[in-house]
């Protein structure tokens, strides 16, 4: 399929339909069939967040699958208009992603309103659009990847005649709405998975237990809280590498649920015999304490590196290995519980942090006995394998249904429906 990167250049997604429906079709520019508004953005002086004058939408942060969301900004100067049942389709990066408006809004340079005339039905049109929203290409050597009017109105479609597009805007719609309704219940069971880890979870480390104490993270005679050298010899981007004698552990190696080691960067042994603190021992904890916080790993002995370090954003947690096992930290970290304690006191907007001052005060409770401890981890370590098992199950119906989707689509626009 041709795309369009040159300033009036024919944008050609017609190619592939089937007129062996026996209905007849011709292809029209889009502007020969709509009529095109491109977004202008109003002076930020006429924003505001309580509802006086219109709706203004900037681009397409508030798209959802088919109409735009409710706004959370509104203009009493209105540059550029879109009525209820526009198509408002993206205009700079990302290219192409198209919702209705529901409502008269203003909308800004990130947004172009297509609307029909009476020779195209409205949602033929969308559909059309939705199925080659990934075609529709701009000016990619900008900046910003963008696409302007002239490129719109020159996109060709094919438009057979209008009982036909109601036909195909029926057939999809029926098709959609149960596609929906199967995606819901896949993202529906994804959630009841991990509900009943959480809430097993809660019942163990919330319920008040005969021979459990009330700990503190802060407690040095059950762990050690290590943080990392941040001073002169901390790293510089120059200093890391794909291969080397120490792993200098980033965000993506710590996940929600364990360590992740897909991508990697190392640092010499040299640089390393210079840095202090924050290097790994086995059976410590790493949690992560700054942007995304919470997110966990514990360096066990099947872990294949051995010399192992923390980055600025990741505090370590040594367990007394005779007072509280390692897997059980882990499970005590993860739990509800530090995570309401987390939620209550992160501070930091732009980048939340958690500061050691402010965690070592963090509560919970612990079982006296080991052999305790080792049983709860084997509990929850089953039920935590099985929640991802179903997890993946239930995504891989997700990601069928949006294969699908785009199957359904492609018939459509190829006259196989």
């Amino acid at each position: 399929m041709k795309r369009s990167q040159v300033e009036g250049d024919v944008l050609s997604l017609s190619k592939g339909w089937n007129a062996s429906t026996g209905s007849a079709r011709r292809v029209e520019r889009l502007g020969d069939v709509c009529e095109v508004i491109a977004g202008q953005s109003p002076e930020g002086t006429y924003y505001n967040n309580e509802g006086k004058g219109l709706p203004f939408y900037q681009g397409k942060k508030e798209f959802t699958e088919k109409y735009i969301g409710d706004p959370t900004t509104w203009t009493t100067k209105v540059t550029k208009e879109a009525q209820a049942g526009d198509i408002l389709m993206s205009v700079r990066a990302p290219v192409g992603p198209v919702n209705f408006a529901t409502q008269k809004i203003c909308i800004g340079r990130g947004l172009a309103a297509i609307r029909a005339n009476k020779a195209i039905d409205n949602e033929f049109l969308f559909y059309f659009l939705l199925k080659h929203e990934e075609e529709v290409e701009g000016n990619a050597g900008a900046v910003f990847n963008s696409i302007n009017k002239t490129q719109i109105e020159n996109i060709e479609i094919p438009i057979p005649p209008l009982p036909e597009q109601k036909r195909i805007v029926a057939m999809l719609d029926e098709t959609f709405a149960a596609l929906a309704q199967v995606h819901a219940n896949a993202e529906r069971n994804q959630v009841n998975a991990r509900e009943v880890f959480e809430a097993f979870s809660k019942e163990v480390f919330e319920t008040s237990k005969k021979d459990w104490k009330e700990r503190k993270l802060g407690d040095k005679d059950i762990i050690e809280i290590i943080d990392n050298d941040r001073g002169v010899n901390y790293p510089k981007k120059s200093e890391f590498h794909s291969e080397g004698y120490c792993l200098f552990m980033n965000t993506k190696n710590v996940r929600p649920d364990g360590f992740d080691f897909t991508t990697k960067m190392f640092i010499t042994e040299a640089k390393d015999k210079k840095l202090g603190k924050g290097k790994l021992s086995r059976n410590d904890v790493v949690m992560t304490t700054r942007g995304t916080i919470g997110n966990l790993g514990v360096y066990t002995n099947d872990i294949p590196y051995e010399n192992i370090r923390t980055n600025s954003g990741m505090l370590i947690f040594r367990p007394n290995i005779k007072q509280i096992i390692p897997e059980f930290l882990f499970e005590v970290l993860r739990s509800g519980s530090i995570k309401a304690q987390i939620k209550k006191h992160v501070s930091g907007a732009a980048q939340p942090q958690l500061p050691i001052k402010t965690l070592v005060n963090f509560t919970f409770h612990l079982p006296k006995s080991l052999a305790e401890q080792r049983l709860i981890v084997q509990r929850l370590d089953g039920l935590a394998k099985e929640t991802r098992r179903l997890e993946e199950v239930y995504q891989s119906k997700v990601e069928a249904v949006e294969e699908l989707r785009r199957s359904v689509l492609q018939k459509a626009f190829s006259g196989e429906l």
